[in-house]
């Protein structure tokens, strides 16, 4: 089947939106540095990394502490959001896993822990707070974009109380 043809399925309108944003990554960069499915994976997987690198480091710009916290929860909301393919594209898969992945995946890493860092979690406290972050954002996201919340409420003001019980939980992490 031609991806074309897949395009054409039945799709919910989050599904089109994923397959406009990888599609239109493909027909920029895929030809001619990629010829093998799992390359493309490779390929997206740390161009993913690094754009998301980049939306966290601006979402942090010059601010500390919560306030830097906060700024890049909301930038990782706001990339998955508007670059739903792309995002899921950066979840690490056997394909995914190279050493060029490893390298984008290690300055997001660094960048995510220093701000860990500056608010006293540190070591092993640090990544499992990195992964109940992860696991938070992902998660609002995807209901967010599955239109499964069900209550007719903000979604904006239901991710900034989940920001703040982030905040207020670091305490778990520093004992970690």
């Amino acid at each position: 089947m031609q991806l074309a043809e897949l395009l054409e399925l039945p799709q919910s309108g989050w599904d089109k939106k994923i397959a406009a944003d990888l599609t239109a990554e493909m027909e920029r960069h895929l030809a001619e540095r990629v010829s093998t499915i799992p390359e493309m994976r490779r390929f997206l997987a740390v161009k993913g990394y690094r754009e998301l690198h980049a939306a966290i480091e601006q979402g942090i710009g010059d601010k500390h502490g919560t306030d830097a916290l906060r700024g890049m929860m909301q930038a990782m909301r706001r990339y998955a959001l508007e670059r739903p393919g792309m995002s899921a594209a950066t979840f690490r898969t056997p394909e995914t896993d190279c050493a060029e992945w490893r390298a984008a995946q290690k300055e997001l890493a660094t960048t995510v822990l220093s701000v860990f860092a500056e608010l006293g979690v540190h070591v092993e406290g640090a990544l499992h707070a990195l992964r109940v972050l992860r696991s938070l954002v992902r998660g609002f996201v995807l209901h967010e974009i599955g239109a499964s919340f069900l209550e007719p409420l903000e979604h904006d003001v239901s991710y900034e109380l989940g920001i703040d019980m982030f905040i207020a939980g670091l305490g778990a992490f520093r004992r970690g």
